[in-house]
């Protein structure tokens, strides 16, 4: 049944994005090319308007009569619609970047807290004894988890920079979840929500592919760290699952965390917008935007090998996902201008 109702699902995404292009154009919803864009036409933009509702209500439909309903999954989807909504006000009117955070922090908290039970659970579960400090490392550990989200939300939101990008990353990350659940290392749930991420942002990458008829604007790019985050924590807390969530997502995680480390040590801005991640120097060489997401694709198919690998070889398949990331980021480097 899933696999018929994700078909639809992608057939009836093909039709409402194609449909909300128009709707993008009238309403003047467009991205304009400023100095560090890397596209040069205005390209309508905020397909996260359609994409972002399409991924959690097919979800909840598909869980209200196939499956149990979970009630953490309500709560953090409609956190995630809230956040979606936030997102869209800042495509328009340019939130600054402390207000933006701050939302994030207290959508990102009421999320953890959602799964509070499981983390107190996985705590005093280890061999470890925290008698004495309970609260303390609790407290450490939602701060360690709460970083790590809100870093995996701005990263989705930095990467999104090229035709076609986030589709193939949030793509990639559904398949490696769909089959961690369909081996059972996972939740079932996991498999239906990776279908149904897979069939929407399938349907988008053919719309914002090289050259792109719409971009996700920071309402779809956002949310879509969102939803990436939550499938990396959940998975922690409730089947111990972390490592392969980690190494499929290890290219956007390398290539954000070296130019912001760069950023630093030149003592530029940190929270200042910028065009100096690595995939944006390569379209400043001249290299076509398809051309990059080709190496990212043959990346992230070893990358979701190695993360099925690490399920019984961890700590080799953790190095060898970081050494296959750093050659990519490496050769944009060296690559010459054309």
């Amino acid at each position: 049944m899933i696999i018929i109702y994700t078909i639809f699902l992608y057939f009836f995404s093909l039709y409402v994005i194609k449909k909300s292009i128009f709707f993008f154009n009238k309403y003047s919803i467009i991205d304009y090319p400023t100095e560090r864009s890397n596209h040069k036409i205005p390209t309508p933009k905020g397909a996260g308007l359609i994409i972002v509702p399409l991924v959690v209500i097919s979800t909840l439909i598909f869980f209200y009569f196939f499956e149990q309903i979970l009630y953490e999954w309500i709560i953090i989807f409609f956190l995630c619609f809230f956040l979606g909504m936030i997102s869209f006000i800042d495509d328009i009117k340019n939130l600054s970047t402390k207000v933006r955070l701050l939302l994030q922090f207290f959508i990102v908290s009421l999320s953890l807290l959602t799964y509070f039970e499981p983390l107190t659970n996985n705590l005093f579960s280890v061999s470890i004894s925290y008698d004495k400090y309970p609260p303390l490392i609790i407290c450490l550990l939602f701060l360690l988890f709460l970083i790590s989200w809100m870093w995996i939300i701005n990263l989705y939101n930095f990467m999104d920079g090229i035709d076609g990008l986030t589709a193939l990353q949030v793509c990639t990350v559904a398949l490696c979840t769909n089959f961690l659940s369909i081996f059972g290392y996972i939740n079932q749930e996991y498999q239906v929500f990776s279908l149904i991420l897979f069939s929407v942002y399938l349907a988008f990458y053919k719309f914002n592919k090289s050259p792109a008829k719409v971009f996700l604007g920071d309402v779809g790019s956002i949310p879509s760290g969102y939803l990436v985050g939550f499938i990396m924590i959940s998975c922690l807390l409730t089947n111990g699952v972390f490592l392969p969530i980690v190494i499929v997502n290890m290219y956007y995680i390398l290539d954000s965390s070296i130019t912001l480390l760069i950023r630093f040590l030149k003592r530029d801005n940190i929270l200042q917008a910028h065009s100096n991640h690595f995939y944006q120097k390569m379209i400043r060489k001249g290299y076509k935007h398809s051309f990059v997401i080709k190496w990212v694709f043959i990346l992230n198919s070893i990358l979701l090998l190695l993360s099925f690998l690490s399920m019984k070889f961890p700590i080799t398949s953790f190095i060898f996902s970081i050494l296959f990331t750093t050659a990519l980021l490496y050769l944009f480097y060296v690559k010459k201008k054309i």
